[in-house]
């Protein structure tokens, strides 16, 4: 009969004298260990990493698939005020899409921080309890799962405690969010939407592609705002046909002192107990997609004209 050793806890310590020399680095090495507790994949490690604005970080890497930026922060110890203040720094300074926070056990307070992070749609934390035993003469490491975000808990929906307005429109907005970002059409970071809209990038500054609930309904569009809005809005209106072609849809043209837009309604209220809001999300997923399709090439050549002149080619007519 085979001999089967028993699993003692051991001091994180005994195991990793030194937390920068010793277990950031068995961490880097052991990623697809933690990956697999996450269900997450990632690539392109880097240890020690300084990112603009935000500092050094102890392990900065992207998700598989995605191309997602995550930021891994470590400790042996208990979570700290030090530790939890760095991963908010990273949190609102960094361009990080997901948050992990290894430490040896944590306290209520921090859970309830990185919990509230997790309201919004446009980051993921999770904090990761380490844990070390002997196994005879050797040395093993677990993980367990502390905190996640609501839309990994496999096999359920959004928690339905504690539900506030952020809670319930980042949990309609959060997985359309990731399918978006999946492909191609990244959210606006600092300063985006919040509440019942949500931005994405155009790659240009006060240019956003964004969606939103008016009435319980869904719409999507692009928003121009800015000193310079009236001038690229008059630009892009001159292929109106064009678009409203392209896309199968007259929509609604608005032109306003602060900011003017174009956009899209659909005729389901998700307010209404019975409609399925997988399926508004679909519609959203695919008609956000087939604006910025259709409307990017024509942006370009609007912003191409504004950027040399001040104003369009066929302002200036």
């Amino acid at each position: 009969m085979k001999e089967i050793s028993v699993l003692k806890a051991v001091n994180l310590r005994e195991a990793w004298s030194d937390e920068t020399r010793d277990f950031t680095p068995w961490l880097v090495d052991h990623l697809n260990q933690l990956g697999d507790k996450l269900n997450l994949a990632f690539e392109s490690v880097e240890r020690e990493k300084t990112l603009p604005g935000a500092g050094r970080v102890d392990i900065f890497a992207r998700q598989v698939g995605t191309d997602a930026n995550v930021v891994i922060e470590n400790q042996l110890g208990q979570s700290d005020d030090s530790h939890c203040l760095r991963l908010l720094g990273y949190a609102a300074t960094a361009d990080a899409n997901i948050l992990i926070w290894v430490a040896k056990q944590f306290t209520d307070y921090h859970r309830s921080i990185l919990q509230w992070l997790n309201e919004g749609d446009n980051i993921a934390v999770y904090a990761v309890a380490v844990r070390a035993y002997q196994v005879g003469n050797a040395v093993a490491a677990d993980f367990d799962l502390v905190v996640e975000p609501p839309q990994s808990q496999s096999g359920t929906s959004a928690p339905t405690t504690n539900v506030t307005m952020s809670t319930h429109f980042a949990n309609f907005y959060r997985p359309v969010v990731e399918r978006l970002r999946r492909s191609g059409l990244p959210p606006v970071g600092r300063g985006g939407w919040r509440g019942r809209w949500r931005s994405f990038q155009s790659g240009y500054p006060k240019v956003v592609y964004g969606t939103g609930l008016r009435d319980g309904k869904a719409w999507i569009f692009f928003d121009v705002s800015g000193a310079e809005n009236q001038h690229i809005y008059r630009a892009l209106i001159r292929y109106q046909s064009e678009i409203e072609a392209k896309l199968h849809s007259n929509g609604e043209w608005h032109e306003g002192a602060q900011d003017s837009w174009f956009g899209m309604f659909t005729e389901a209220d998700i307010s209404d107990q019975t409609v399925d809001h997988e399926s508004v999300r679909e519609w959203i997923f695919v008609n956000l997609l087939r604006l910025r399709d259709v409307a990017q090439p024509y942006l370009d050549k609007v912003m191409a004209d504004i950027g040399t002149t001040g104003v369009s080619e066929e302002e200036a007519l």
